[in-house]
């Protein structure tokens, strides 16, 4: 299915190479899970998947939220903005599918990864990492907690000739992260598992308890690995 959406687009319009590259790349690294989805979802979901995941990564940057409105633009044109967003929408709630399916995707490609590593004779690392996501200008969203807020501190960095800035922690509101990756000496990472979470609500979690979880995970999923981690985790 990702292929004949692949071979859609690049027929509907003269694509320049980069393009191109872009989408065989997409459509490279999507193909094992392109056979899971086509057992589960119907296949106008399973292009929306491909439509949306290309939108996703082509506009991802922190000045852009990625508006379910805006990206139903994307993938549908503005002329037909609504429709985008109902098909986005179908999408996230069909219960034919979950997050499960993407967990599963990764940890193959993983284990894959590994495979191929050791065959170089090279140590696979398992890199842990924490950041955060600041929704400054949010209130309603689901989930939400207080998280410290780095662009702020960057804002209120003493300038000579201005005022001296606040020097107490400033926190926003936002959800917090944690991913692990699987690198090697002279090798790009690639995601190996990442969660969001908060601290609030409904969904509260704690960070141990998220560590704890993804380590147990990638035990039974990988094998044991050698888990490099900054001084934060300790």
């Amino acid at each position: 299915m990702f292929k004949e959406r692949l071979q859609d687009k690049l027929n509907q319009e003269s694509a320049p190479k980069a393009s191109q590259f872009l989408l065989c790349q997409v459509a490279a690294y999507l193909s094992p899970l392109d056979q899971v989805l086509d057992r589960q979802l119907d296949k106008r979901l399973v292009r929306t998947f491909f439509d949306l995941f290309v939108s996703i990564l082509i506009f991802r940057h922190s000045k852009m939220g990625l508006l379910l409105s805006e990206l139903g633009a994307y993938i549908c044109g503005p002329a037909h903005a609504p429709a985008g967003t109902k098909r986005i929408s179908n999408l996230l709630r069909s219960k034919k599918w979950t997050a499960s399916v993407v967990d599963q995707f990764l940890f193959e490609r993983t284990r894959q990864n590994v495979q191929a590593l050791q065959q170089q004779s090279k140590r696979p690392l398992m890199l842990w990492d924490d950041s955060r996501i600041e929704k400054p200008e949010s209130w309603f969203l689901q989930g939400l907690c207080s998280v410290y807020s780095s662009k702020g501190r960057r804002l209120t960095k003493v300038k000579r000739g201005f005022y001296r800035p606040p020097v107490s922690r400033i926190c926003v509101p936002g959800f917090k992260w944690t991913a692990v990756m699987l690198s090697a000496l002279g090798s790009v990472p690639s995601v190996c598992q990442m969660s969001w979470w908060t601290t609030r609500g409904k969904f509260k979690e704690d960070g141990p308890s998220i560590i704890y979880r993804l380590l147990r995970a990638v035990k039974q999923e990988i094998g044991s690995l050698t888990h490099v981690l900054d001084r934060g985790y300790a």
